[in-house]
């Protein structure tokens, strides 16, 4: 009888635990539907080792990345900076309500990366805002990936500065 309580009890705990299933948003909400409407500049990126600061350049669809150097800008990646809430207590009343009860909190992102083409270099920063949503019926929204979203805040903000 003891051993069928513990089974019962872990299971519970697994179960509130694997329901609150992960799903991002790019912030400002109009970020999200944002397409790129202007020619792509060929981009070779230097530092690939910075691998989800790449995932996010890649994702944004800013540049068409090459794998040769030549005749391209060449992009260098600085390490980015996320800021989340100190604490998590937003999620607990996802994973006491078996994911029904939906919660969630923001990321802040400082993103930055140099474009060096001719004999110029350019600076460009971003704050990005993504915010995660934990909830059972995410399952819907599985797409939904940090890093995607990153892009496409960073498509948003990139497009904002530009116009």
């Amino acid at each position: 009888m003891k051993a069928f309580k513990i089974a019962i009890y872990s299971f519970l705990v697994s179960a509130s635990l694997w329901s609150c299933i992960p799903s991002y948003s790019a912030y400002p909400k109009e970020y999200n539907r944002v397409k790129v409407v202007f020619p792509k500049q060929k981009a070779f990126v230097m530092n690939k080792d910075l691998k989800r600061e790449f995932e996010i350049l890649k994702h944004s669809d800013i540049y068409e990345i090459v794998e040769d150097s030549a005749h391209a800008a060449k992009i260098t990646l600085h390490p980015m900076l996320t800021r989340t809430p100190p604490c998590g207590n937003p999620m607990i009343g996802s994973m006491l309500t078996v994911g029904l009860l939906p919660s969630g909190f923001p990321y802040d992102i400082s993103y930055s990366y140099d474009v060096a083409e001719n004999s110029t270099t350019k600076n460009y920063q971003y704050k990005l805002q993504v915010y995660q949503s934990l909830w059972l019926f995410n399952i819907f929204r599985l797409g939904r990936t940090f890093s995607k979203q990153s892009g496409k805040a960073l498509l948003g903000n990139y497009i904002a500065s530009n116009k």
